[in-house]
């Protein structure tokens, strides 16, 4: 056990309360010379993980002991490390651990307080690296799970389903020593654009947002911390809720009550780099309530940031007790977590639990949803067509074992089982061939973004036919196929949700799934 710094605001330099409010992404999976040499000349504090970061456990465990010797060195604090461990497919840890569920996956599955194990087991393998900061869950209300942004990283279709489960998965982490972290304040359900890429405008009304949208934040108000979104809500303001200090003071602080940390999403993301820029976004960002801004990718950036903070402090623009307000309440977040790291966070070298690997692969065993007419099927007859995706934060070689084609040919030798392309040919080279058939076997993805796919797929529809669809990402596309008789749904395109299609068509499952809604 070792014993965990963490230093009195009244003793920090201004530097290092500055290094306090700012957590970066880091760009190797090491510490390199430059970046050691910028965390001691900016006095940086805290510290977000993405896949780029990470090997696996043993790489992990000896990079964080580096950071927070470097860290506790340069601002005589420990730092929160932060990381997006949603479950399904938004992880960044992915080798050796246990690979997560979805949040929709959780909801939809029979196995009992599915959030909650989700999120114990998520913490357990989070501290023993000495990750302490989880930025999940996603509060987002998926009305009739149609919504693509929202999609699997939701809970389900209900405020009170949302509510109910998320709570669970925050309950989860926090018991088991990882901070939450609520997210996208006040919510962003009824978005249709993508903030990385453009600012959303919400024109609900105030009613609507404070009796839907915002209750699962008004009532899940006891997580550690919250991260805002970037979109613009009319009723409230002209400015994003990152930019708002009506929303994140006004309404979040003296309304709600919320007394956890308030966390920006990135600031790098179009939706602000693009109408406010980095400079003039991170001082009005801090001064509307934010305690801690994300800069995630941009070494540049970054330096942008605390140059930029560091003039509005010395301008009294920004003023040095409001630093050391937003720098107390992390180290009261800090403080909170401080015992459980030193227990978890040793020297001993990870070990892989099986029982919780096992645990995992019931839950999406058991998720798995018959959403209309019979169960799938694979008959000697039967052409299997499927689909294949990348985690986004898994590696390609990694993945490269975790696809479903691959696993069907492996597991059916006998099947003609076919990937779905892009190409305009395709269509027409399956239906050439699909006389020789009795059964169709469709396994989708995100098929309302790929035109080859969907068209292929409402085709053989047409056709008379045994189809079977399958979608492994919910049933956002349900209402894009047509003549629809034999459906079912997953909620994650990842290596359990692979062993499950291949269980379930062994005859080892059967759909014991329900659709929350």
């Amino acid at each position: 056990m070792f014993d965990l710094k963490i230093k009195d605001v009244n003793e920090m330099t201004v530097d290092e309360l500055i290094g306090q409010v700012i957590m970066v992404g880091l760009p190797y999976h090491y510490l390199d010379e430059e970046y050691k040499k910028f965390i001691k000349d900016y006095k940086i504090g805290n510290y977000i993980l993405f896949a780029r970061n990470y090997k696996d456990t043993k790489q992990m465990k000896s990079f964080m002991k580096d950071l927070y010797n470097i860290s506790e060195e340069t601002t005589g604090s420990y730092p929160l490390v932060s990381i997006d461990q949603e479950g399904g497919m938004v992880v960044r840890l992915f080798k050796d651990v246990t690979f997560p569920a979805s949040p929709l996956t959780t909801s939809a599955t029979s196995i009992k307080k599915a959030p909650y194990i989700t999120g114990s087991i998520i913490a357990k393998d989070m501290l023993k690296m000495g990750i302490n900061l989880n930025l999940a869950p996603c509060l987002e209300i998926n009305e009739d799970l149609s919504n693509p942004l929202v999609n699997v990283r939701g809970y389900g279709a209900t405020k009170e389903i949302v509510l109910n489960n998320a709570s669970m998965f925050v309950n989860g982490l926090e018991e088991n020593g990882v901070l939450s972290c609520i997210k996208h304040f006040p919510g962003a359900g009824s978005s249709t654009k993508d903030s990385h890429l453009e600012l959303p405008i919400i024109d609900d009304a105030k009613e609507q947002l404070e009796s839907y949208n915002m209750y699962p934040f008004f009532k899940l108000n006891h997580s550690s911390a919250l991260m805002t979104s970037h979109c613009i809500y009319k009723a409230f303001d002209e400015y994003p809720s990152t930019l708002s200090k009506v929303l994140l003071t006004d309404v979040l602080r003296n309304q709600i009550g919320f007394k956890g940390l308030i966390i920006s999403d990135g600031m790098e993301m179009k939706a602000i780099l693009d109408h406010y820029g980095i400079e003039q976004g991170t001082i009005i960002a801090l001064k509307a309530g934010c305690d801690i801004l994300l800069l995630c990718h941009e070494y540049e950036y970054q330096k942008l940031a605390l140059d930029s903070l560091k003039k509005a402090v010395l301008s009294n623009e920004i003023s040095i007790d409001l630093l050391k307000e937003k720098v107390n309440r992390i180290n009261l977040a800090k403080q909170k977590i401080k015992n459980e790291i030193e227990k978890h966070f040793n020297e001993d070298e990870y070990i892989i639990n099986n029982e919780e690997h096992n645990l995992m692969q019931q839950i999406v065993d058991n998720s798995y949803t018959l959403v209309k007419g019979e169960e799938p099927i694979i008959k000697d007859n039967t052409l299997v067509l499927s689909s294949t995706t990348k985690v986004a934060s898994i590696v390609e070689d990694e993945f490269d074992d975790y696809n479903l084609t691959t696993s069907l040919k492996k597991q059916f030798p006998n099947n003609k089982v076919i990937e779905f392309t892009k190409e305009q040919s395709f269509t027409e080279k399956v239906l050439e061939i699909i006389d020789e058939y009795e059964d169709i076997l469709i396994y989708s993805y995100g098929a309302h973004t790929h035109e080859v796919q969907l068209n292929t797929i409402n085709k053989l529809l047409s056709l008379k036919k045994n189809v079977y669809v399958v979608s492994l990402k919910g049933i956002e596309d349900q209402n894009h196929f047509k003549n629809l008789k034999n459906y079912a749904c997953l909620y994650e395109y990842t290596p359990n949700g692979i062993k499950t299609v291949i269980k379930q068509l062994k005859g080892e499952i059967k759909l014991n799934g329900k659709l929350p809604k």
